[in-house]
């Protein structure tokens, strides 16, 4: 008889109320999380998208820097807007110098 009173005692409500607490605030922790990483998940994926595009912008300029610093664009806008020429012979034999005050 004292065997069943002691098994019956293991499992009084205090007991089951408790367990029930601990699995409540287990479950609100691992809700927590979950709700933490869907957010930080679309963080990730807005941070990436703007990596990309920043990215492909600066694909985009270096392309454009390639085209301006060309042999021939540099040589026609020296011609225009400085007078300059360019000829093998000259390069050789006397070389130009500009001063920057002289051109402002």
């Amino acid at each position: 008889m004292k065997n069943n009173k002691e098994n019956t005692k293991r499992f009084s409500i205090f007991n089951v109320l408790i367990a029930l607490i601990v699995i409540a605030v287990i479950t609100g922790f691992f809700i927590n999380n979950i709700i933490n990483i869907n957010r930080l998940s679309a963080s990730n994926n807005e941070l990436r998208k703007n990596l990309s595009d920043l990215t492909n912008s600066n694909d985009e300029m270096k392309t454009e820097i390639e085209k301006l610093i060309t042999f021939d664009k540099i040589n026609s806008l020296a011609g225009e807007k400085l007078k300059m020429k360019y000829s093998d012979s000259s390069v050789e034999k006397e070389a130009i110098i500009i001063k920057k005050s002289e051109l402002q």
